[in-house]
């Protein structure tokens, strides 16, 4: 076979075309081609990503209704605005009974919570530390929901066993519900 002008050029040509349908055709394919596998593999990941933040979803009814019955449970332990007297008058008496004295009780502003509102309560105290303690206990048995925030007690020096204690106690209650009344 003889390798001439026309078989030069016509095995250029061929080369060429080959080099202009991998540049024009084949390159811009794979280019599309990548973007594709990089969106799928985006894809991919987001959907594990949504199937990893979905697993307990089932079972969110039954959180729902759980987590209603202990909202349902602190709010019997709330007692009504009018109530606080009551709760009051038994701390009252719970400090008498244990032998304690009441120096000052001054009720603070009502902080205003979500569904409730908390009553702070400056109190001091004297007394025997045994009567402090059992105090306490009783305070802890209440139905309803006590907290003490602060705390401070001190011996008394010239007694044996006596305290004085500087205590705030806070009170949760449920605000007086308004009823609206159509004309």
């Amino acid at each position: 076979m003889k390798f001439g002008i026309r078989e030069i050029i016509f095995v250029a040509l061929m080369v060429a075309l080959l080099a202009g349908t991998y540049m024009f055709v084949f390159s811009k394919t794979n280019t599309k081609r990548e973007a594709m596998l990089s969106d799928i593999s985006t894809k991919q990941k987001m959907l594990s990503d949504l199937h990893a933040a979905t697993t307990g979803i089932e079972d969110m009814n039954a959180k729902i209704d759980e987590l209603s019955s202990a909202i349902k449970f602190f709010e019997q332990k709330l007692p009504q605005e009018k109530d606080v007297g009551d709760i009051l008058q038994q701390v009252w008496d719970m400090a008498k009974t244990n032998s304690l004295q009441s120096r000052t009780v001054k009720p603070d502003k009502a902080e205003p919570g979500p569904n409730y509102y908390e009553l702070p309560i400056q109190m001091s105290l004297s007394g025997d530390f045994n009567g402090f303690y059992a105090f306490l206990l009783q305070l802890e048995k209440l139905p309803r929901i006590t907290r003490i925030t602060k705390l401070n007690l001190q011996k008394i020096n010239e007694h044996d066993g006596e305290a004085t204690a500087e205590l705030t106690l806070s009170i949760f209650f449920e605000p007086q519900k308004e009823v609206a009344t159509a004309n």
